[in-house]
């Protein structure tokens, strides 16, 4: 009787280390899956914290199809000597939010769409070119003397430097947005020739996005 609880009890301890021996083994793997997942994690977070449009943009433009929907807030249409027509909108931007989840004000779009001559304006497209930039945000080159401090608007926007160009300063738009102007945004041209005629102000125009090399650090980090 003895020797058959010993075997049992021989049993129960093989049992037990085997079990041990399981969980170890699956938390070792575990560890190792996310030390190596997690700079991957890490990569693509980065990546899309670096993307200025949202991920339908881009999927739209290298479909070369067209923006149309409830979030176009200004559009107008140029026809060039050649026929072709060149449609400008203002939309809204990529979401951003910060580290503890809080969304950020929205960010506003500038697009331009040349479609050639005899294509319908219509989502289908083909869009021959595009271009994207900031609405809210301008790029300003400085004559030699002056400082962002002397680049302002009437609502109290002012100007920030850009680092390593002494030349440069960039004017995010904030008040101007939170006033009634910007419910028109037909006027952002007139905020942009005001800032052209400021004596501190050799040139001004919005602050442009590739959104080509965009789409290609995208493609680039899909594959991994």
């Amino acid at each position: 009787m003895s020797r058959i609880i010993e075997y049992e009890d021989m049993g129960q301890r093989e049992r037990w280390l085997i079990f041990l021996l399981g969980t170890l083994i699956g938390a070792g793997m575990l560890w190792t899956f996310k030390t190596q997942s997690e700079p991957a994690r890490t990569e693509k977070r980065l990546v899309r914290e670096a993307l200025n449009l949202p991920g339908m943009m881009f999927d739209f433009a290298v479909a070369q199809k067209g923006f149309y929907g409830h979030y176009v807030l200004l559009e107008s249409v140029e026809t060039l000597s050649d026929g072709s027509k060149v449609r400008s909108i203002v939309t809204g931007g990529r979401r951003h939010y910060t580290a503890e989840g809080t969304e950020l004000p929205q960010e506003y779009l500038f697009i331009t769409e040349t479609y050639a001559a005899g294509t319908p304006l219509a989502e289908a497209g083909p869009v021959k070119n595009y271009t994207f930039a900031f609405a809210d945000r301008l790029t300003i080159k400085l004559r030699k003397g002056y400082s962002a401090a002397d680049v302002t608007t009437d609502f109290g926007d002012v100007a920030t430097p850009v680092a390593d160009r002494p030349d440069l300063v960039t004017l995010k738009l904030t008040q101007w947005i939170k006033s009634h102007q910007a419910k028109d945004w037909s006027k952002l041209n007139d905020i942009i020739k005001g800032l052209s005629q400021k004596s501190a102000v050799q040139s001004v125009e919005l602050t442009k996005i590739d959104w080509q090399s965009e789409a290609e650090l995208i493609k680039q980090n899909s594959t991994k």
